[in-house]
C-alpha cells in the first residue's frame, strides 16, 4: 500500500547532544498520517566523547544547507526543519504543530517500492517544476542504543525515522542495505534547489 503525507519533518539530532532526546521523542509520537519524520544524525559531536553510529558527515552537510538557505549564525541540535521552509528547535511541541498545520503541499508524488533481501528497488512518479530534485530517503524504525559515553551516558535510546541512505533521481532508485536494518521505510519527496521548499511527498514502509 502506498501512503502520502504532506509534511516532511527533518530533524538534525545526535547521541552525543544532551538537549536532543526530547526532540528525538518528539519526532517518534508524530502522527505519520500528517507527517514524515527523518532523523539526520549529525557528525560534529563525534568528537565530544561518543561517536553516534548513525552519523555521517552527509548528514551534516545537508544541515548545512539549511543553515545557509536560512541565513543562521551555524548549525544547532536539535534542529527540526519543516517542508524545508521553517525551522526551530526541535524540542518544541508547539512549534512543531503550528508548523506541521501551517505547510502546504502542491506536487503529487507516489512511490513504487519492492524489496529482495539486502537490496531495495523503486520508482518515483511525481510532480517536479522546474528547478527542482526528486529526493529519495531510506530510514529505519526503532533501533535501541546503550550510550556509553559523552553527555547521555548510561542512557537507553530507542531512535526512530533513522536515515540511512539518501539520493537523488529522476524516476529510478536501488538502495543496498545491511542485513540488521530491519524496520525500514522510504520516502519520496520534490524539493526546489534554491528555496529548498518542498512540494510534495509520499512514504512506503516495508
Amino acid at each position: 500500500m502506498i501512503l502520502a503525507a504532506l509534511v516532511v519533518v527533518e530533524l538534525f539530532t545526535s547521541q552525543g547532544c544532551s538537549s536532543c532526546p526530547p526532540a528525538d521523542a518528539l519526532i517518534s509520537k508524530l502522527d505519520r498520517t500528517r507527517a514524515i519524520p527523518l532523523a539526520y544524525h549529525v557528525d560534529y559531536w563525534d568528537n565530544l566523547g561518543w561517536r553516534d553510529p548513525f552519523s555521517s558527515r552527509d548528514w551534516t552537510a545537508r544541515q548545512l544547507m539549511y543553515v545557509r538557505g536560512f541565513a543562521l549564525n551555524g548549525a544547532y541540535t536539535p534542529q527540526a526543519v519543516v517542508n524545508g521552509t521553517r525551522q526551530f528547535v526541535g524540542s518544541s511541541a508547539s512549534a512543531m504543530k503550528r508548523a506541521i498545520d501551517d505547510a502546504k503541499s502542491t506536487a503529487s508524488v507516489a512511490i513504487d517500492v519492492k524489496r529482495n533481501g539486502t537490496k531495495i528497488e523503486g520508482s518515483v512518479r511525481a510532480e517536479v517544476p522546474p528547478g527542482s530534485d526528486i529526493v529519495v530517503v531510506l530510514f529505519e524504525d526503532g533501533v535501541t542504543t546503550h550510550i556509553a559515553r559523552g553527555e547521555n551516558e548510561g542512557l537507553t535510546a530507542t531512535d526512530d525515522a533513522i536515515v540511512r541512505r539518501l539520493v537523488r533521481t529522476s524516476g529510478s532508485f536501488s538502495f543496498q542495505t545491511d542485513p540488521s536494518w530491519k524496520r525500514l521505510g522510504v520516502v519520496a519527496f520534490v524539493q526546489n534547489r534554491t528555496t529548498l521548499a518542498i512540494t510534495g511527498a509520499s512514504v512506503r514502509y516495508l
